[in-house]
C-alpha cells in the first residue's frame, strides 16, 4: 500500500499484470482475479443463496451518515437492482420521502462511526463483544489487513458491475492491495492541505494557487515581519508530504518509503533536502511546535499557518469563523502539476459477515454509484472529503460544500497524479513517521535517519 503513483498508462500495465485482464479495452481498472479455487456464481446466484427463509436481507454497517442516508441509499440500491429505478431523476433530485418510505426486502442496520472510520480499537472491540458490524468505514485498511480484522474481497469485487475503471479513479483501488489482494473499497478520501488564518494575511505577499518553497518561505518571513504571530504552527508535519516537491514535481510515495525501498542512494538526498528546509523554517524562528505557556499555537489562534488533513475543515471553520482559507503543498515550479497526497477511508468487510457478496455490493454501490454519490453529498456535510468517482456531476455537488469547495475542482483536475497516504496512528508508517519528524525538529539531532520512519 501507499505506493508511488506516477501516470495513468503505468498504473493500467501494473494492474493489469497484478490482477489480470480487463473488462473492456476501454477500462482503465481491470476486473479482479477470482480466488483460487472459487466457484464463480452470477449475482442473482448468490444473492438467492443467502437470502434468508423469509426473503430478506440484513445487513449490519458502520457508516458515517444519519439513519435517513442509510435508509435512502438502501431503497435506491434496491430499485437499481430490480430495474425499478427511474432514470429521469438523479441522486441530486430524487424525493426523499419517497425514498424513505420506500417498502424492500434490505433490512440495513447502521450503527454509526465518525468520518476517520473506525480504528483498530474499534475493531477489536467489537470482535470482543461480538458487536461486529458486517460493513464498516475504516481509518487504514493495512492495518485491519494485517490484524486479520477484516475479509479478503478480491472474488466478491470482481463480480461488481460499479468496480469499473470508466467511473472510479484506479490508483484508489489498487492502494488497497497487498499481495494482489483486495481488503477494502475506497469510499472518499482527505487531502493533506496548509490551512490559514485570515487575521494574518500579509497584504502585499498573498500568495499564489501554485507556488514554491521559496514563495513559501518569504511569505512566511513576511508575515513574521507584519504580525506577532507564528507564521507556520509545527512545520515538521510538511515533511512526509515535500518529497515530490524536492524531485521535481514528479510524484514519489509518502515519506519516499518506497523510493528509499528500492534506491535508498538516491532517496537520501531527497530526504535530506526536504528535511533541511523544513530546519530552516525552526532556525528562522518561522516555525514552532507549541508556544512558551506550551500551548500549541493553533488552539490559541496564534498561528497564520499549519498543516492538516481537509478532513478537519469543518472543525476548524467551527474554531475560525469565516477566518479560514486553504493552500495546497507547495510545487518546485509553478508550471508543473500539483501532486496531491490523499489518505483514503475504505469500506470493509468482517470475517463474520454471512453475506459478503451483498456487503461488498453496497459498497461499491454507495461508493462508486454516480446516484449514490449525489445523495451522499446532498444530505450529509462531506466538505473536505473528496469522492473517487470520475462524474462531474459529483465533483461539482462536492464544489459547494462549504469553503474548501473553492479547492475541489484543482483536485479533480489532479486526482490521477495522487499519491495515496497512510493517515492514521494505527498505521505503523503513519506512526513512526510522525514520532520521529517531531523528536528531530526538537531535539537538535544533527542528521535525519530516514530508517527511523519506517518501522
Amino acid at each position: 500500500m501507499y505506493l508511488k503513483k506516477t501516470c495513468a498508462a503505468a498504473l493500467a500495465l501494473c494492474l493489469t499484470l497484478l490482477l489480470g485482464s480487463c473488462r473492456r479495452e476501454s477500462d482503465v481498472f481491470p476486473q479482479l482475479d477470482e480466488v483460487p479455487g472459487s466457484t464463480k456464481q452470477t449475482e442473482s446466484e448468490t444473492t438467492a443463496k443467502n437470502k434468508g427463509t423469509d426473503g430478506i436481507r440484513n445487513l449490519k454497517v458502520a457508516l458515517p451518515y444519519s439513519d435517513d442516508t442509510v435508509r435512502c441509499l438502501s431503497a435506491m440500491f434496491y430499485y437499481k437492482n430490480n430495474g425499478i429505478w427511474d432514470n429521469s431523476v438523479s441522486g441530486s433530485d430524487v424525493n426523499i420521502p419517497t425514498l424513505m418510505s420506500a417498502s424492500t426486502n434490505y433490512v440495513i442496520q447502521n450503527i454509526g462511526v465518525t468520518n476517520d472510520g473506525a480504528s483498530l480499537e474499534n475493531l477489536n472491540g467489537w470482535k470482543e463483544t461480538g458487536e461486529e458490524p458486517d460493513l464498516f468505514l475504516v481509518s487504514d485498511t493495512q492495518s485491519a489487513s494485517e490484524a486479520g480484522l477484516v475479509s479478503e474481497l478480491s472474488v466478491y469485487a470482481s463480480r461488481n458491475k460499479n468496480i469499473d475503471g470508466a467511473k472510479i479513479f484506479a490508483a484508489s483501488m489498487s492502494n488497497q492491495l497487498e499481495g494482489g489482494k483486495l481488503y477494502g473499497i475506497p469510499h472518499y478520501c482527505s487531502a493533506t492541505v496548509i490551512f490559514g488564518n485570515r487575521d494574518y494575511i500579509p497584504k502585499d505577499g498573498r500568495l499564489q494557487a501554485k507556488y514554491t518553497t521559496e514563495d513559501l518561505s518569504k511569505y512566511l518571513e513576511l508575515t513574521n515581519t507584519s504580525y506577532k504571530c507564528v507564521p507556520m504552527a509545527s512545520a515538521y508535519k510538511l515533511v512526509p508530504y515535500l518529497g515530490s516537491c524536492f524531485s521535481d514535481d514528479r510524484a514519489v510515495s509518502y515519506m519516499l518509503n518506497e523510493e528509499y525501498r528500492i534506491d535508498k542512494e538516491k532517496a537520501e538526498p531527497v530526504i535530506s533536502s526536504l528535511t533541511g528546509y523544513v530546519k530552516k523554517l525552526y532556525d528562522s524562528k518561522l516555525s514552532i511546535n507549541t508556544g512558551k505557556d506550551g500551548a500549541d499555537p493553533v488552539f490559541s489562534r496564534n498561528a497564520a499557518l499549519w498543516v492538516d488533513s481537509s478532513a478537519s475543515c469543518r472543525t476548524w471553520e467551527e474554531y475560525y469563523p469565516a477566518k479560514l482559507y486553504f493552500l495546497h503543498l507547495p510545487c518546485s515550479s509553478p508550471a508543473n502539476p500539483v501532486v496531491p497526497y490523499l489518505r483514503p477511508y475504505s469500506l470493509c468487510v468482517s470475517k463474520k459477515c454471512e453475506d459478503q457478496q451483498f456487503a461488498v455490493d453496497f459498497a461499491s454501490f454507495i461508493s462508486y454509484d454516480e446516484d449514490a454519490q449525489l445523495l451522499i453529498y446532498r444530505m450529509e456535510n462531506m466538505e473536505g472529503l473528496l469522492p473517487l468517482v470520475r462524474s462531474a456531476k459529483v465533483w461539482n455537488m462536492a464544489a459547494n460544500e462549504g469553503a474548501f469547495g473553492s479547492m475541489v475542482s484543482d483536485f479533480r483536475q489532479s486526482m490521477d497524479n495522487a499519491v495515496y497516504c497512510p493517515g492514521s496512528f494505527d498505521n505503523v508508517l503513519f506512526r513512526k513517521t510522525n514520532e520521529y519528524t517531531i523528536s528531530y525538529f526538537t531535539g537538535g539531532n544533527e542528521r535525519f535517519y530516514a530508517e527511523a520512519c519506517y518501522g
